[in-house]
């Protein structure tokens, strides 16, 4: 079983192109239900329709497949570890998601309003 973050976004096809976005791979989806969303390391993430929030969710298996991101959750808030900031940057612009640029990391939201940071990794 892997450790499993629930993330509530309002509308889940949009949550689910979000993420994908940010390099994870679709494992499941139960349309209006919910979506489970595999990095290449760290936690699951199962999105689920609501008004937002972050918390850990129920235990899963892991999926076979994977994404390329590495996920962290650190203090409510996903974090997302890439090799290259800049090439993050190219990326994100080129699916037209919004970010800020704070102190070495970019932050962005998701479509439920959750905060999550992309950080260059060592």
């Amino acid at each position: 079983m892997s450790e499993t973050v629930l993330v509530q976004v309002p509308d889940l096809g949009q949550g689910v192109s979000f993420y994908q976005a940010l390099g994870l791979a679709l494992e499941e989806l139960i349309p209006g239900r919910e979506a489970l969303l595999s990095p290449r390391e760290g936690p699951l993430l199962l999105l689920r329709p609501g008004p937002g929030g972050v918390e850990r969710g129920p235990q899963r298996p892991r999926p076979e497949g994977r994404g390329f991101a590495r996920v962290r959750l650190e203090e409510g808030r996903l974090v997302f570890l890439v090799a290259s900031l800049e090439h993050e940057r190219l990326r994100l612009a080129k699916y037209g998601l919004a970010f800020l640029e704070a102190g070495g990391h970019l932050l962005l939201f998701d479509p439920g309003e959750n905060p999550v940071l992309v950080r260059g990794g060592p």
